[in-house]
């Protein structure tokens, strides 16, 4: 990677990261505003974007980046599921991003929407599927994994279990 490009990589991060922490430390943001804030930082972005391939990236960053916010600014199922909705399209950038994708909708769901939880299970358990097709000493696959299981005794403990399917009885 050129010195330019690494430079820039850098710089998005340092932008994401101011305003994750400008967004979060103004209590009173709504997921609307948030959401503003993200666009607006896309457009910056793109425009200094050199390939298709940054231009991709920055979209999908942005779109998980919404997605955690609404995680946990978003009051309605129609909000969360529009970010939701944005990541799914554009993709996932790695499989840790599904993960954390997977495991905010079920933990979202768990405090909003009981009845999302199906899709926040689903997801969760898509996630954990892929994972263990990693190699067993990998570190993301144990991470991962502990981060899931983690989440699933959180929202256990909120009375959501995972729904029966025929083959897990």
């Amino acid at each position: 990677m050129s010195p330019s490009r690494e430079f820039f990589w850098r710089r998005t991060a340092m932008e994401f990261d101011k305003l994750n922490v400008t967004l979060l430390q103004r209590m009173s943001a709504t997921f609307a505003e948030g959401n503003r804030a993200y666009l607006v930082l896309q457009k910056k972005l793109l425009r200094e974007a050199e390939t298709e391939w940054e231009r991709r990236h920055i979209r999908r960053l942005v779109a998980h980046h919404i997605l955690s916010f609404a995680h946990f600014k978003a009051r309605t199922w129609a909000e969360y599921h529009g970010a939701l909705l944005r990541v799914r399209r554009l993709g996932y950038p790695s499989l840790e991003y599904r993960m954390h994708a997977a495991c905010e909708t079920l933990e979202w769901a768990a405090d909003h929407d009981p009845t999302k939880a199906q899709l926040g299970w689903a997801m969760v358990e898509d996630a954990e599927r892929r994972l263990r097709r990693m190699r067993r000493g990998h570190h993301v696959r144990k991470q991962a994994l502990a981060a899931i299981a983690s989440v699933k005794q959180r929202v256990s403990r909120k009375g959501l279990t995972p729904p029966i399917t025929p083959g897990t009885q």
